[in-house]
């Protein structure tokens, strides 16, 4: 059933695609920079379609692959370490933990590589494959499937220990949307428009909560899926969906705080006291933590198919489909930063670290990008 639903969808997508002419992207302005980026170093991972795909980091170590099956440890200034072919296109990005390097094969395998030299730890057959990364901790390693399923994996030796399903049908229950662990609490957010709060070692659901009802008539109108993780700060949590609503939770009860009608499938970020939330369009606004109101609204990146926001300093940030990346001053909305990354368009989140901002774009290149001022 969810196949056919999901199939569907696709069908609806691909028709109105070949009827609906694409906007072209908003002209970028000139801006009056406060910040300055600097472009360090950039590396090529590999070819094939690297939507999706992101690097994790720990400390000073970088894991991160290709589509094309190729999977890295790097250091901080992204001198490879080592690299393993796996021969088999890899989905939704790398993670690691203090002793190994994971990822989720297109064939539905958990493949666990160690971090000392990328010798094969374990492999774990899913129930289905992923499009986000795995969540990990020294001695879990949590899955979310395409088909509505939650599995923890003992990290060290590829034991299943806990997995819960999806007890919903409705179009868009692929998964789109990567997890969050914040604390012993993992949040994760469906296609559907529902959000759970699993406890990490048990699997047990702590609460749930819809919150994202669609309205369209088609099944194109009705998915809304998100490609923004769940945003937790001061427990609370900030979500945001494709034709649905910007939410705020409760993150210890699921108890709703405030929501509005949103179409934002690039997701949200909870951080200076606001949600901000990037649209579809490519608008970004910002709205009150506490109720709510609008704060401002930004549609400098109309149309550029930006990703989801990050907190790059005491910035918002974001990565469009030239490979800029865009800083916004969280008071204002004003863009205050870009730097050309170069390449092609990226697709996921840039990922902030202690040495720098990683940005993976979908050609395959991996930047490193730091503050200069």
């Amino acid at each position: 059933m969810l196949r056919s639903l999901y199939l569907v969808a696709v069908v609806s997508l691909v028709g109105c695609s070949s009827v609906q002419e694409k906007p072209e992207p908003t002209p970028l302005q000139r801006i009056n920079a406060v910040v300055e980026f600097d472009v360090v170093e950039s590396i090529s991972l590999g070819g094939g379609d690297q939507t999706g795909l992101a690097p994790a980091v720990q400390g000073e170590v970088i894991a991160a692959a290709s589509a094309s099956g190729q999977v890295y440890l790097l250091n901080s200034e992204l001198d490879e370490l080592w690299d393993v072919e796996l021969d088999r296109a890899i989905m939704g990005g790398a993670s690691l933990n203090s002793t190994n390097v994971y990822v989720v094969t297109s064939d539905a395998t958990l493949v666990a590589l160690a971090r000392d030299d990328g010798a094969k730890v374990f492999e774990v057959l899913l129930p289905s494959s992923a499009t986000v990364p795995p969540v990990t901790t020294d001695s879990l390693v949590f899955v979310k499937t395409q088909i509505g399923r939650i599995l923890a994996i003992n990290a060290q030796t590829g034991e299943i220990v806990w997995v819960e399903e999806v007890k919903e049908s409705g179009v868009g229950i692929r998964g789109g949307s990567p997890m969050t662990l914040e604390g012993d609490t993992l949040f994760v957010l469906w296609g559907s428009g529902r959000i759970f709060a699993y406890q990490a070692d048990s699997g047990r659901i702590m609460w749930e909560r819809q919150v994202a009802v669609s309205r369209g008539r088609s099944p194109l109108e009705r998915i809304v899926d998100s490609k923004g993780a769940p945003s937790v700060r001061n427990n609370y949590v900030a979500t945001a969906t494709r034709n649905g609503q910007a939410s705020l939770l409760d993150a210890r009860n699921g108890q709703l705080i405030w929501s509005l009608d949103s179409d934002a499938y690039p997701g949200a970020l909870l951080a200076f006291n606001s949600v901000i939330v990037v649209e579809t369009d490519g608008t970004v606004s910002a709205y009150s933590a506490q109720s709510g109101e609008s704060l401002w609204s930004n549609a400098a990146l109309k149309h550029r198919e930006p990703s989801a926001p990050v907190v790059i300093d005491d910035f918002v940030a974001v990565v469009d489909l030239e490979g800029e990346l865009h800083v916004f001053a969280p008071a204002t909305g004003a863009i205050v930063g870009r730097v050309d990354i170069g390449g092609e368009k990226g697709q996921v989140a840039p990922v902030v670290s202690d040495f720098g901002v990683l940005v993976q774009l979908l050609d395959g290149r991996l930047s490193l990008v730091e503050v200069i001022r």
